[in-house]
């Protein structure tokens, strides 16, 4: 590696890189949650650790004076961890760049005002921090992908630097008991709703936003609930048979507030990836999940030290952006190019992920009624429940004993599925567990 081939001017705007991209950098053409929504932690060992207390608080006792004191048992604590991934991008520029910025530069040195030398230098200092820029909010691009990826999905995967072609598979071990399906398959109600409600409120958890895809919530408001919830927050009058017209997105918002208590997130965040120089648009988040928050704050971004930082190349110039990125400055001859990379040891941690809880509207999800099982059983001793016959007596009381509520002995099969619907994925399990198939 060599020194820039334009030295003069990296030396005095190299150092400043971080206010050049505060300047460029529009904040309303983009937005990033993984800023606000997370807390910037330094990783002395180059490692992450996500901790989720799984506590429920309890009311103390009445004691008697002189009297022990009661114990209670502890909550559960559970870790997930592994080693930072590396986020990288190169930009380069060619000989045509490169004898671009050499006439700006015979400009810039035969201008006979200082107006006109103010001016030519302006030029070549945008075009010498362009890439630099570049590289700074494309690390912080791949960052809001993986946030997003993570938050919504629970998983994420990341590259191996160490194992070309293969990525690490980040955990952050959301909870089954917190994962429900939709009651009617492929479609959410507002009593999906209030079931994650009935649960966050047993938990001891209050849930202060819902975050979903903007192809979602507009989904939703087409729904006959939807249209009604804003009828009867704006007063109106209609009855079951009265056509309603879809809520504009700020009525739903409003009545849904009202209704719930808390606040939609709307995300419509798309993110370009580039691959063998062919772009491609990508929407991190699932629409088909629904995630709700208890907090504000849902986990921490973790960076470390790059080996770079420490040990820097001869020739290279260096800039350090938002503490973790390092951003660096150099050139090769055969052929002749001028080089701009970025790199940062950072990932997006999602923390106290028992005070997380998720809709999954997957068609797959759910479970139907099975119209031909259901005509060929005509004593109607059985329910089918994604293909396996059970008995129904079995199914019911089990489903009871998971705490559902209106069922009866001669309940008909759709209630019956809608109750499983209803169950968090964790309860589907004791329930697929407890229910011999007939």
């Amino acid at each position: 590696m060599k020194k820039s081939l334009f030295i003069e001017f990296i030396s005095g705007i190299w150092p400043k890189l971080a206010l050049y991209v505060k300047e460029k950098v529009d904040p309303k053409e983009r937005t990033y949650l993984h800023k606000t929504m997370l807390r910037e932690v330094y990783s002395a060992d180059q490692k992450w650790e996500g901790t989720s207390a799984k506590t429920t608080y309890v009311a103390a006792d009445m004691v008697a004076m002189d009297s022990p004191l009661p114990i209670k048992k502890r909550g559960s604590l559970a870790t997930s961890n592994g080693k930072l991934p590396k986020v990288g991008m190169k930009k380069i520029l060619r000989e045509t760049e490169i004898n671009s910025i050499n006439i700006m530069k015979a400009h810039y040195t035969t201008a006979t005002t200082d107006e006109a030398k103010k001016a030519e230098k302006a030029r070549i200092i945008q075009n010498l921090t362009n890439d630099g820029v570049a590289c700074s909010v494309g690390i912080d691009e791949k960052n809001e992908a993986n946030f997003l990826t993570g938050l919504c999905e629970g998983v994420v995967l990341v590259e191996d630097e160490e194992n070309v072609g293969t990525g690490l598979r980040v955990n952050y071990g959301y909870l089954d008991e917190n994962t429900f399906g939709t009651i009617v398959k492929g479609q959410i109600s507002k009593e999906d709703f209030e079931n994650v409600n009935d649960k966050a409120e047993a938990d001891g958890n209050t849930i202060v936003a819902v975050m979903m895809s903007k192809a979602k919530l507009n989904e939703i408001r087409r729904l006959r609930w939807a249209q009604e919830l804003v009828a009867d927050f704006e007063g109106k009058v209609y009855d079951d048979d009265d056509k309603l017209k879809t809520p504009s997105r700020k009525a739903f918002l409003e009545a849904f507030e009202d209704e719930f208590g808390y606040t939609i997130q709307e995300i419509n965040r798309t993110v370009i990836f580039e691959k063998n120089g062919k772009q491609k648009s990508v929407k991190p988040w699932n629409n088909d999940r629904l995630v709700f928050r208890c907090s504000e704050i849902v986990g921490s971004l973790v960076w470390g030290t790059l080996a770079e930082a420490t040990n820097p190349v001869e020739g290279v110039r260096y800039a350090t952006v938002d503490k973790y990125k390092l951003i660096s400055k150099y050139s090769k001859n055969d052929p002749l190019q001028e080089f701009t990379s970025g790199q940062a040891l950072v990932l997006p941690v999602i923390e106290d992920v028992d005070q997380i809880y998720v809709i999954d509207c997957t068609e797959t999800k759910s479970a139907e009624v099975d119209e031909t099982a259901e005509a060929t059983d005509t004593e109607d001793k059985f329910v089918t429940i994604n293909g396996k016959k059970y008995s129904k007596t079995e199914a019911i009381a089990q489903l009871k004993a998971l705490g559902a509520t209106g069922l009866k002995s001669n309940s008909s099969d759709a209630k019956v599925i809608e109750a499983f619907n209803a169950l968090s994925d964790e309860d589907e399990a004791t329930f697929l567990e407890n229910v011999t198939e007939a």
